[in-house]
C-alpha cells in the first residue's frame, strides 16, 4: 500500500519543477507573515500560497528556474546594498566616501589628509578633494 502511494506520487511529479527554491520559500514566508499580522489582507496570503504551489507543481521547469534566477539577482542587489551601507557606517570615523564627478563611481579616502589628488579607479579622471 505504501509503495503504491510512492509510485503514484513519483509518476505525478515526473516532469514537474518539484522543489521549493528561494523564490518559493520567500513567497511562503511572506504569506505566513501576512496571515499572522493582518486579517484584512488574508486574500493576499492565499494568493501568494497559490502562486508558490503553482510554481512547485508547474511543468515549465525552465521558466520557473529563470524566475528563481531573476529573484536571486534581485536579492543579491538588495543584500549588497545593505552590506555596503553597513561598511560605510562602520568606517565613518576613519574614511570619507565621495563620488567621482565624471562617472559617479563611489570612492574612499582616509580622513584628515587635507587636500589630496584623487584618481578615479574607473575612468582615471583626476581631481582634488579635501578630506
Amino acid at each position: 500500500m505504501k509503495q503504491n502511494w510512492k509510485l503514484k506520487i513519483m509518476k505525478f511529479m515526473q516532469g514537474r519543477y518539484g522543489h521549493f527554491d528561494a523564490l518559493g520559500k520567500m513567497l511562503i514566508i511572506i504569506a505566513l507573515i501576512v496571515l499572522l499580522l493582518s486579517s484584512s489582507f488574508r486574500w493576499l496570503a492565499y494568493v501568494l500560497l497559490i502562486v508558490a504551489y503553482y510554481r512547485f507543481f508547474s511543468k515549465k521547469i525552465y521558466v520557473r528556474a529563470n524566475e528563481n534566477k531573476k529573484y536571486l539577482v534581485f536579492q543579491n542587489k538588495v543584500t549588497n546594498f545593505f552590506k555596503q551601507k553597513k561598511e560605510i557606517f562602520q568606517q565613518r570615523k576613519t574614511h570619507v566616501y565621495f563620488r567621482c564627478p565624471e562617472c559617479k563611481q563611489q570612492l574612499r579616502a582616509p580622513k584628515g589628509k587635507g587636500n589630496i589628488k584623487v584618481t578615479c579607479s574607473n575612468c582615471h579622471h583626476q581631481f582634488v578633494k579635501k578630506v
